[in-house]
C-alpha cells in the first residue's frame, strides 16, 4: 500500500518515521477519522431529537452512551490532535530547524492516541465527557467508565509531552538569527497553548486519579456517602477546562494569522498586538473557572471576581477580531476555499464571542444555566470558530502536504453550506434555550415551540453532515488525482508559498 502525497510511498515509512512532516501526516489522518466518526454520532444525536419520543435510539442509556463519546472524540480526538498536525508541520520550519526538539518523543506522543481513542470507543462510557460525580462513581456501568477514564489519562500524558515538545523547540531550537519577537503567530500560538496545557492537565490529571480511586472504592474524595464533594471535582474540572477552550481556540486562531494576511495580499496589521492577545488570554482563562458554578452556592463576591475575570477574555479577543478586520481593510482580498472559511470563522468568533458575554454575567446565567443555550454558545465556538479556522487551514496545506491542488468549487460548496448548517443549528439552540429546554436530554414534552425548533437544527445537522461529504470526496479524489500544484503560488495570490516548497527539511 502506497500514500500519494508529494511522492508515493510505503504507508509503514510514514507510520514509523520520527521526521516532524510524517508525524503531522499521522495526527492530521487520525484526526479526520475521528472528525468524521464524532460527527456521525452527533448526526444520530439530532435525529432523534427531530421528535419528541424515541426515533432511532432505543433508550436514554444508549442515548447519553452516543452523547458522551461523541463530546469526548470531537474535544480530544479531534480538535487538539488537528492543531498537532498543523504545529508539527509548520513550526519547526517557522523557527527554522530541521525537525521538533524530541523528535522520538513526538512519535510517542502521536501513537499514544490510538489506543487511547480505542479506549473510550470501546468502552463507550455514558456519563458525558464530564465525568459528572457522583453519578460516575456510584452509578456509571463498569468497565466502560474505567475505559474512559484510563484513555483521558493517556490522551492527558500525550498532550503534556507535545507541549514539552513544542515549547522547547520554539525557545530553544530556533535560528540564532531570529528572535523571540520575530517568531510568527502561529508558532505564539502554539506556544502560549502549550504553556496553558502545562498548568491546567494536572489538576485534571489528579482529578481523574481522585475519580478512578472514588470508583474503585478506595477514597471517596467525591463521593457525598463516605463524606465527599462533588463540587470540588467541578471545580478541578472547570480549573482545567476553561483554560482547556483557550488551548483549542488558540492555534485556530493562530491559523487564521497565516490565512487572512496571505489571501488579503497585506501584512498583518499590528504582530505585537496578536502576540501580547495570545499571552492575556492564557493568563486570564485560568481567572474565569468558576463562572460555570455560579448556581453552585457561591457567595456573591466570588461570582463577581470570577465574572470581572471571566470579562477580561473579551478585550483580548476582541483584539486578534481586530487585528483580522484591519489586515483586511483595504487589502486586495482574494476570496479562494481558505479564505472564506477564515472569514466565516472570524464571524462566528464574534457571534460566540458575544453569548460568552451573557454567560458571564450572572443574571443572564442564572435564566440560561443547563438549557439548550449553553449548547448552542458552545458548539457555536467549537464548530463555528475552532472547526472552521482548522478546515480552513487545512485547505491552506493541502498543496504542501501533497502537491497537488483540490477541487476549489467543492470547498466553496463545503464551506457554503457548512456555514448555513452552522447557523440553523447552534442559532437556534440558543433560541431554544430561552424557551427553556434542558440540555442533555433524550426525549422532551411536545411543546410546538421545542419540535419546531428541533427540526430546524436537525435539518441544519444533516446540511453540515452532506457539506463533509463533499469534503471528504474532495479530498480523497485530490489527493491521488488532483491537478498539480504551483507549488511557488498555488492560490495565485502572489509571492512565495508560504515557505518555498524546496525547502523543506530533509528526512532523517
Amino acid at each position: 500500500m502506497v500514500l500519494e502525497l508529494q511522492k508515493p510511498r510505503p504507508i509503514w515509512q510514514i507510520m514509523f518515521s520520527t521526521h516532524h512532516t510524517d508525524v503531522g501526516l499521522l495526527y492530521l489522518i487520525s484526526s479526520l477519522a475521528f472528525l468524521f466518526l464524532g460527527g456521525t454520532l452527533a448526526l444520530a444525536i439530532r435525529a432523534e431529537l427531530f421528535l419528541p419520543g424515541a426515533q432511532i435510539i432505543g433508550d436514554a442509556m444508549t442515548f447519553n452512551r452516543i452523547f458522551t463519546v461523541h463530546g469526548t472524540t470531537l474535544i480530544f480526538l479531534f480538535i487538539i490532535p488537528f492543531a498537532s498536525a498543523v504545529g508539527n508541520y509548520y513550526v519547526p520550519i517557522m523557527v527554522r530547524y530541521k525537525d521538533m526538539a524530541y523528535p522520538k518523543l513526538n512519535a510517542i506522543a502521536f501513537w499514544m492516541i490510538p489506543p487511547a481513542g480505542a479506549l473510550i470507543w470501546l468502552g463507550f462510557a455514558d456519563f458525558t465527557w464530564y465525568a459528572t460525580p457522583p453519578y460516575s462513581i456510584i452509578s456509571a456501568p463498569g468497565p466502560a467508565a474505567d475505559m474512559w477514564i484510563f484513555g483521558l489519562k493517556i490522551l492527558g500524558i500525550s498532550s503534556v509531552l507535545g507541549a514539552i515538545n513544542f515549547i522547547v523547540t520554539i525557545l530553544k531550537c530556533k535560528h540564532p538569527d531570529m528572535s523571540i519577537g520575530q517568531v510568527p503567530l502561529l508558532a505564539w500560538s502554539f506556544l502560549s497553548s502549550s504553556l496553558i496545557i502545562l498548568v491546567a492537565i494536572p489538576t485534571f490529571a489528579a482529578a481523574l486519579l481522585m475519580l478512578l480511586t472514588d470508583r474503585l472504592g478506595v477514597s471517596g474524595f467525591f463521593n457525598p456517602a463516605m463524606g465527599g464533594d462533588p463540587i470540588a471535582y467541578a471545580h478541578l474540572f472547570w480549573f482545567t477546562f476553561h483554560p482547556e477552550v483557550y488551548v483549542l481556540v488558540i492555534p485556530a486562531i493562530g491559523m487564521m494569522y497565516e490565512i487572512i494576511p496571505r489571501f488579503s495580499r497585506k501584512p498583518i496589521y499590528s504582530y505585537n498586538s496578536g502576540v501580547f492577545a495570545f499571552v492575556l488570554l492564557s493568563i486570564v482563562g485560568f481567572s474565569s473557572w468558576a463562572h460555570h458554578m455560579y448556581a453552585t452556592g457561591m457567595s456573591f463576591t466570588e461570582k463577581t471576581v470570577f465574572m470581572v475575570g471571566t470579562l477580561a477574555a473579551v478585550p483580548a479577543s476582541a483584539m486578534h477580531v481586530f487585528n483580522f478586520v484591519a489586515t483586511m481593510w483595504n487589502g486586495r482580498i482574494k476570496f479562494s476555499t481558505p479564505m472564506m472559511w477564515a472569514v466565516g470563522g472570524i464571524a462566528l468568533f464574534f457571534s460566540a464571542g458575544a453569548g460568552g458575554v451573557a454567560n458571564a454575567a450572572m443574571p443572564l446565567d442564572f435564566t440560561t444555566h443547563d438549557t439548550y443555550w449553553v449548547v448552542g454558545h458552545f458548539h457555536l465556538f467549537v464548530m463555528g470558530t475552532i472547526a472552521f479556522g482548522s478546515i480552513g487551514f487545512l485547505y491552506y496545506m493541502f498543496p504542501y502536504v501533497t502537491g497537488r491542488m483540490y477541487n476549489e468549487t467543492m470547498g466553496k460548496i463545503h464551506f457554503v453550506m457548512s456555514f448555513v448548517g452552522t447557523v440553523l443549528v447552534f442559532f437556534t439552540q440558543h433560541v431554544l434555550g430561552l424557551y427553556g429546554m434542558p440540555r442533555r436530554i433524550f426525549d422532551y414534552p411536545p411543546i410546538p415551540e421545542w419540535i419546531a425548533m428541533n427540526q430546524i437544527a436537525t435539518v441544519g445537522a444533516m446540511v453540515i453532515g452532506v457539506s463533509m461529504a463533499i469534503f471528504l470526496a474532495n479530498m480523497i479524489y485530490s489527493s491521488g488525482k488532483g491537478q498539480l500544484a504551483n507549488t511557488e503560488d498555488p492560490f495565485g495570490v502572489g509571492g512565495k508559498y508560504y515557505y518555498p516548497f524546496e525547502a523543506k527539511n530533509p528526512s532523517h
